[in-house]
């Protein structure tokens, strides 16, 4: 076990050097001037002289292999910069709007959950009725319908039509209800398929036929033996769509006026804030490569023949 963890703390540290290495790259050859961006968001006048000067401060008169060297020293050290636009820390930046961002991704996350297993268990029970149709379409829609129109939509019937729900902002649990519903639905929906496979696959086994001879009851077969030979892939899911969550509710915050590191990064794009957008980058994927690291090791101890893998 101690191997196996240090063989995934390593390849963290690998995608981390990685990505970091491709944003400052790909950043450097984005258009538009940082200086001059900052300069005009400050009302500032752009002349050659306060460019020259900006430039100077943010270290971008060096060369780029000295630029490089001075980031990924920041990157592993913690000391990710200052803002070209607040000129706070990077770091304080992202940490003050991480709790916005955790709190929809876990009511993202129980929608999905609520879904996947209510119409997964249901679907799997009535695996040719009307309940099953009902369950692939609802698949269907729930993967072919964009987020941000999803969104709209919610916001039209819930805030605006008959004024149920707040549409915007956050501060209560009203505020959490249809960003939380939109982030989960697709998922949820995509999920609840996936886990009607695995269980009647499971349904078809030894076991559970020796089960059903004794007299079990379907919910019960399902809802215990079943339910359990079917976690494994259901942890990996669960896992994967929350760190997809964490980092990838940037249309949902933009749309419901979050204000979480989604909503911000956009701001930072728009101002060439390369500390920030490098920043932005670097934590993300070191949640994503962190969450999937402890599912790994998670799904290790459900089931021991995977640390051989």
């Amino acid at each position: 076990m101690i191997r196996f963890i240090a063989e995934r703390v390593v390849q963290l540290i690998l995608v981390v050097f990685l990505m970091s290495t491709f944003t400052f790259l790909l950043l450097r050859l984005a258009p538009g001037d940082p200086a001059r961006l900052m300069l005009t968001a400050h009302n500032v006048p752009a002349s050659q002289e306060a460019l020259d000067s900006v430039r100077e401060e943010l270290g971008l008169t060096n060369t780029l292999p000295v630029q490089y060297v001075h980031w990924i020293k920041d990157v592993f050290t913690g000391q990710w910069g200052v803002s070209y636009m607040s000129k706070q820390p990077v770091l304080e930046e992202i940490v003050r709007r991480i709790p916005a961002t955790f709190e929809l991704a876990l009511g993202g996350l129980g929608i999905m959950l609520f879904m996947t297993f209510l119409f997964g268990i249901s679907t799997a029970l009535r695996s040719q009725g009307i309940v099953n149709r009902f369950g692939k379409g609802l698949a269907l829609v729930g993967s072919s319908l964009p987020s941000f129109w999803l969104g709209f939509l919610l916001i039209y019937i819930c805030s605006v039509k008959y004024q149920l729900l707040p549409s915007m902002g956050r501060g209560s649990l009203e505020n959490l209800v249809l960003p939380a519903i939109t982030l989960g639905f697709g998922l949820g929906t995509v999920y609840a398929r996936v886990l009607r496979e695995h269980l009647l696959d499971v349904l078809h086994k030894p076991f559970v036929k020796a089960a059903r001879a004794r007299g079990q009851s379907e919910f019960s077969l399902l809802t215990g033996e079943v339910l359990k030979h079917a976690i494994l892939p259901m942890i990996t899911m669960t896992g994967t769509s929350f760190a997809f969550m964490l980092g990838g509710s940037i249309i949902v915050e933009t749309v419901f006026s979050w204000p979480g590191l989604g909503r911000y990064i956009i701001d930072a794009i728009n101002m060439r804030d390369y500390p920030i957008i490098q920043g932005y980058v670097i934590f993300t994927t070191f949640l994503f490569v962190l969450i999937h690291i402890l599912i790994d090791i998670l799904c290790s101890f459900v089931d021991p023949r995977l640390r051989a893998n």
